[in-house]
């Protein structure tokens, strides 16, 4: 039964029309997208008149791309899922990493989160609310929890449990 409840809960972003795209446009008239080498060969690619000004590599499988305005400046984050290990944790686990585009145009880190509060299986942006809030799915025990978290000084803040 817990394989069907995370399919209907990786669903849930689709169900409430808070998921993202494989792309998006930037404040500067870009687009924002991923670019798959291989299975663990990613790069975060922005191109202005079909010119890449900014690429960022991730040598890691992916398993989410996502964006929003998480804290409310007016350009979308870029939010992307990784599966790796970390220095304090040497299981290949579900990671979130979130970029921004500094001056607009460059792709850096703002956040690359060594884990949230449980066990990370999937996330995607609710772009419903300004500034946009992140969805998780986790790990708790032996069942899975739905919380809200916000952008804030570093990385990502708690909001509240979702119910099921």
């Amino acid at each position: 039964m817990r394989p069907i409840k995370l399919l209907l809960l990786s669903l849930l972003p689709l169900l409430a029309g808070c998921n993202g795209s494989a792309s998006f446009q930037s404040k500067a008239g870009g687009t924002v997208y991923l670019n798959r080498t291989n299975d663990s060969l990613y790069t975060i690619k922005h191109a202005i008149n079909d010119t890449v000004v900014s690429a960022w590599e991730l040598r890691y499988p992916v398993y989410q791309f996502d964006y929003g305005d998480l804290d409310g400046d007016g350009e979308n984050e870029i939010c992307v899922g990784v599966i790796k290990t970390t220095k304090y944790d040497s299981v290949r686990r579900k990671r979130l990493f979130i970029f921004r585009l500094y001056d607009g145009r460059l792709i850096r880190p703002r956040w690359l989160g060594s884990r949230v509060g449980f066990q990370l299986e999937n996330f995607y942006v609710c772009r419903d609310s300004s500034p946009a809030v992140v969805i998780t799915t986790e790990i708790k025990h032996d069942s899975t929890v739905r919380l809200q978290y916000h952008l804030g000084g570093f990385g990502l803040q708690f909001d509240k449990y979702l119910e099921q």
